[in-house]
């Protein structure tokens, strides 16, 4: 960063970078590999119920509505999400494809921001090195690059606090115009995701502590950095009922160490795990330990020497204005070990893809490594950073040649079989909210599948039963679905014949029609994934069930969709 002390006299502002046409179009490229990423990489990956949610909530005729819904817990995301979900989808269309490439463009505008967010400190190639290598290998980017939901907004949010925060920091008095911009970025934040104000209250830390080495100190600015985590008084009712959509127990795992120091790899080159096991004896298991590793080793390093660099801060600070944006890269990788802590202390809410946007303070250290090393100041070796740049560019296309066909992804339901395996008009209970989201989809006969609402079931299967057994009742009382989320006992009495999908492993079935002498029941065919074992099962009342009678016939007609 030495090259910048020439123009910089007191490290509160810097020349205003001009791209060339190379420079734009190595970000044109790198874009562009990313929306193709999603294109290809779409058919190898069957959407799930997350995007199913998306789809279905895209599709209400009524934003006012789809706010309804969500604030009574019938998905458990935030406003500005819904909101631009839903005008993509009126304009756009609300298909597999169309709503993937909605995350796809919010990744390439958060890679476009961090971009220049970064390019304000540093050279061209360790700008591209420190952005294209978290871009163009992360499988967990990659993957919700081609994934309908919120964390490719989540990104592009946090990236536009970065942005805002290297201006602020240039600026000894900022403009007002920029302060409201930046109380504006931290509502939109909050309102993209919960945690969200974890990320932007780790950007105001690297605010103040960038002041305080500076030797000034702006309270106002600091307030109107804060003011925007007002916004999420707006959602409170929501926040409130998704916290307690998983009540009395938490669908989250509790991280261990071992999943917190994984996570800072972003899944790195998880996305050739399939091919390196056609040609390997090992399991994908025991290859993704060896890769984390192998990785582990020099990222540790690479971190360390970041340090380094940071701590000489009071003595470079004259000449070196990209401390600042050092400094917020690693306060933004320190996300893992803030969640991790909550999680032990309050609530589990470590999952790998909130982390996400801590991915952003790793792209800065790589851009900062790059720097160290001469990237932009050694001619004799910029073709080498040329070539690395370039092969990362293309990273997320090829990584789609290593992917696994889409009948070997981990959740597959072959929904066009079970179609033709069940008589047409027939019922189909599915056991598992995966799988009835999927089947209310692609199903051809969705008006005759159902998800089954029992309670003494949520609470001794697993986990994740409870949640959703919530969701789907949250769904039914907001309209959606209302004629295929049934009380159990009132489809038990309304239907003496159906097939059930079960999924094993103490299912509905296994705790209800296996216990109840009044059914008989044939397994008639198998639908296994490399994950999941499901069977599909048909099912006959014999006799009639003593609970019948204390249910009015009017509880058993309107929404059963029964034929007679």
């Amino acid at each position: 960063m030495n090259h910048l002390s020439a123009t910089v006299s007191n490290g509160d502002s810097l020349p205003r970078r001009q791209m060339s046409a190379g420079e734009i179009l190595l970000l044109c490229c790198s874009m562009v590999s990313l929306v193709v990423s999603c294109i290809l990489w779409s058919p190898h990956k069957q959407a799930w119920m997350d995007e199913i949610f998306t789809w279905k909530e895209a599709n209400d005729p009524s934003l006012w509505h789809l706010y309804y819904a969500i604030q009574h817990g019938a998905d458990g995301g935030m406003p500005m999400f819904y909101t631009t979900v839903w005008l993509w989808g009126k304009a756009f269309g609300t298909g597999v494809l169309a709503l993937r490439l909605y995350s796809s463009i919010a990744m390439c505008g958060s890679l476009l921001v961090t971009w220049r967010a970064i390019r304000r400190f540093y050279g061209m190639w360790a700008t591209a090195f420190g952005v294209l290598a978290l871009w163009g290998t992360s499988g967990l980017l990659l993957d919700q690059n081609v994934e309908a939901r919120f964390y490719g907004l989540f990104m592009l949010t946090v990236s536009l606090a970065v942005h805002i925060y290297t201006r602020l920091v240039q600026q000894e008095e900022p403009r007002r115009r920029l302060m409201v911009l930046c109380l504006l970025c931290q509502a939109a934040l909050v309102l993209t995701h919960v945690l969200g104000i974890v990320y932007s209250g780790l950007i105001l830390l690297a605010l103040i502590v960038s002041d305080g080495m500076k030797r000034r100190c702006r309270p106002q600015l600091y307030l109107f950095h804060a003011a925007g985590w007002l916004a999420l008084l707006v959602w409170i009712p929501g926040i409130r009922s998704s916290m307690s959509a998983g009540q009395p127990f938490s669908w989250i795992m509790m991280p261990t160490v071992d999943s917190m120091l994984s996570a800072y790899l972003f899944e790195g080159g998880q996305q050739w795990l399939w091919a390196i096991q056609q040609h390997s004896s090992a399991t994908i298991l025991q290859i993704r330990h060896a890769m984390e590793l192998v990785m582990l080793v020099p990222l540790a390093l690479i971190l360390l020497h970041g340090l380094v660099r940071l701590a000489t801060w009071r003595k470079r600070t004259g000449s070196d204005p990209g401390s600042s944006l050092l400094l917020v890269g690693y306060l933004l990788l320190t996300a893992p070990l803030v969640l991790f802590a909550l999680s032990h202390l309050v609530t589990p809410v470590f999952v790998h893809r909130y982390l996400l946007p801590s991915g952003i303070g790793l792209a800065i250290v790589l851009a900062d490594l790059a720097d160290a090393l001469g990237a932009d100041r050694r001619a004799s070796s910029r073709w080498v950073w040329g070539a690395v740049t370039s092969l990362l560019v293309v990273s997320p296309v090829l990584s789609v040649a290593a992917l696994p066909p889409l009948d070997s992804s981990r959740q597959y339901l072959d929904v066009e079989r079970l179609d033709r395996l069940v008589p047409p008009n027939a019922a189909v209970v599915a056991g598992w909210q995966e799988d009835f989201s999927k089947l209310m989809r692609f199903s051809h006969s969705p008006q005759d599948r159902y998800f089954l609402l029992d309670w003494p079931t949520a609470l001794v299967g697993p986990t994740g039963f409870v949640l959703d057994y919530h969701l789907m009742q949250a769904y039914r009382d907001s309209g959606y679905y209302p004629g295929n989320i049934r009380d159990s006992r009132e489809f038990l009495c309304s239907h003496p014949d159906f097939f059930v999908l079960d999924a094993e492993g103490r299912s509905w079935f296994d705790i209800t029609i296996r216990k109840m002498p009044e059914f008989e029941w044939k397994a008639i065919d198998s639908f296994n994934s490399p994950e999941f074992a499901r069977h599909l099962i048909t099912v006959h009342r014999k006799t009639a069930l003593p609970f019948c009678n204390d249910l009015r016939i009017g509880d058993l007609g309107g929404q059963s969709g029964v034929r007679r």
